[in-house]
């Protein structure tokens, strides 16, 4: 019996002093520099930032009700969302960052856009939005700890909030990259571990597939659950292939993962073994979310769908290199938003490098009030969670691209785009789209566009608009000289 309850114990030590030694890496070093980073690390350092527990629990749970139409999504993430990325946006992001000395993504777009203002309204959003989002990031692993620990959900809440701020702080940017590739392996493994108990459960992947084409469609899957529905379910997946892998373009922490590129060179391998990794991790997991129709027909709520199969499939030791698997994909996001509103809060928004005391207060400020938000339930903080990458992809994406890919530097178009990529998805989330909006939608026949897809949308129409504005001539030189 103490053999049998050893090895979990030994799994566990091992993971966290292993996370807290890679945390080290980073000290010595500037907590915005990541220093030489190898290929392999770059790669599953962006795959854990990429992905989270959202993807892999929630998705999960998400794949067993719609089908294998799923797997749209997770090509998505491989192809537009990683080598998309890696072809045209990461070598560029390097460049322009080095070039302007910008230390963070919010600089990256003042600097870039010859409007440190602009920089620091993004860091408003940023702080904000992805702030409150690592909340419930938290929360996901807390729950998870609590199926195990013998603790109070809120002091798991706060042991996490605290021990993932402490790695960040001691760590920096170089500590968060190599703590989130030793998790993006964990992630691997836990993955890897389900798909193959799953198939072998359903007879092999053909027999699966077979058998899963045989079931009547319903709702959700209205053309069977291997193929793609239509109507809303259909255009419900289109909207995730958008949101999960065209917003993160624009997300800070996947920004600032290219900060680490040190040549052109590297690029190539490690997109390729980020799109292998990538490829295993969601599409198996949405591969064997599909599949356990097959094994659990009905289950009482999409999230119950990846445990249950966990509890049913896997021994105890499984279980608990799945769970650290699920745990890994929170804490490599948590870390991740955890650095880049620490950065915003402290050096960003006040316009000036932080000292160590002012780095120390930024992240306690995260640690309070992402745990304070984990232990509420306030509707203000569901719907930032909700609509977070949404939001920042919204106001982020056309400037940045802009910037990096075409090289074109302009406050006034930035502003227009930014603002009204902004606004648009903001109101789309409250006046439009059903599943948030806080009255009756005001278009019903709207209702359907994703709220992205309308900011986006806009977002371009402003950055037309303000490209007609006059620029003044030393717009730029002025800003700077008055911040």
């Amino acid at each position: 019996m103490l053999n049998s309850a050893m090895g979990p114990v030994l799994i566990w030590a091992a993971y966290i002093g292993l996370f807290f030694l890679l945390a080290r890496k980073g000290r010595g070093h500037d907590a915005t520099a990541a220093g030489k980073v190898p290929f392999a690390v770059q790669a599953f350092a962006y795959v854990a930032t990429y992905i989270s527990a959202v993807a892999l629990v929630g998705f999960g749970g998400l794949a067993h009700a719609y089908g294998l139409q799923m797997l749209l999504v997770a090509a998505g993430n491989v192809w537009l969302g990683t080598w998309a990325v890696y072809r045209y946006l990461a070598w560029p992001t390097r460049e322009w960052q080095q070039k302007l000395g910008a230390r963070s993504p919010a600089q990256l777009l003042g600097l870039g856009h010859e409007s440190p203002l602009l920089g620091r309204v993004m860091a408003l959003v940023f702080a904000v939005f992805l702030g409150v989002y690592v909340s419930a990031v938290i929360k996901g692993a807390a729950l998870l700890l609590a199926e195990i620990l013998p603790l109070p959900l809120w002091s798991l809440i706060w042991l996490i909030a605290v021990g993932v701020g402490f790695c960040v702080l001691i760590g920096g940017l170089r500590g968060v990259i190599y703590t989130e590739a030793m998790q993006g392996v964990v992630m691997l493994c836990g993955i890897t571990l389900i798909v193959g108990a799953v198939i072998v459960k359903v007879g092999g992947p053909i027999h699966g597939i077979e058998a899963l084409a045989a079931l009547a469609p319903n709702a959700l899957a209205n053309n069977g659950f291997t193929s793609v529905s239509s109507g809303d379910a259909g255009l419900f997946i289109i909207s995730l292939v958008a949101v999960t892998s065209v917003a993160v373009w624009a997300q800070p922490q996947v920004i600032q993962r290219h900060f680490a590129v040190t040549s052109r060179s590297q690029l190539t391998g490690t997109a390729c073994l980020a799109m292998l990794v990538l490829t295993v991790l969601v599409g198996g997991a949405y591969f064997a979310a599909a599949l356990s129709r097959l094994i659990l027909p009905e289950v009482s709520h999409p999230d119950a769908v990846m445990p249950l199969l966990v509890k049913t499939l896997l021994p105890e030791a499984g279980m608990h290199v799945f769970i650290l698997a699920v745990v890994s994909a929170s804490l490599s996001t948590a870390s991740a938003l955890y650095h880049i509103a620490a950065l915003a809060i402290s050096e960003d928004m006040p316009g000036k490098a932080a000292g160590r005391s002012a780095w120390l207060a930024g992240v306690a400020l995260c640690v309070v009030i992402s745990a304070v938000c984990a232990q509420a339930s306030g509707q203000l903080i569901a719907l930032l969670c909700a609509t977070s990458w949404s939001m920042v992809g919204a106001a982020a994406l056309v400037p940045y691209v802009a910037l990096v890919r075409f090289g074109k530097r302009n406050a006034p178009a930035a502003w227009c785009a930014a603002i009204t990529g902004f606004m648009v998805c903001l109101f789309w989330y409250l006046c439009i789209a059903e599943s948030t909006a806080l009255t009756t939608p005001l278009i019903p026949s709207l209702k359907g566009i994703p709220p992205f897809f309308a900011g986006l949308a806009f977002s371009l129409g402003g950055w037309g608009i303000g490209s007609l504005m006059p620029r003044p001539a030393a717009c730029g030189l002025a800003e700077k000289e008055t911040s």
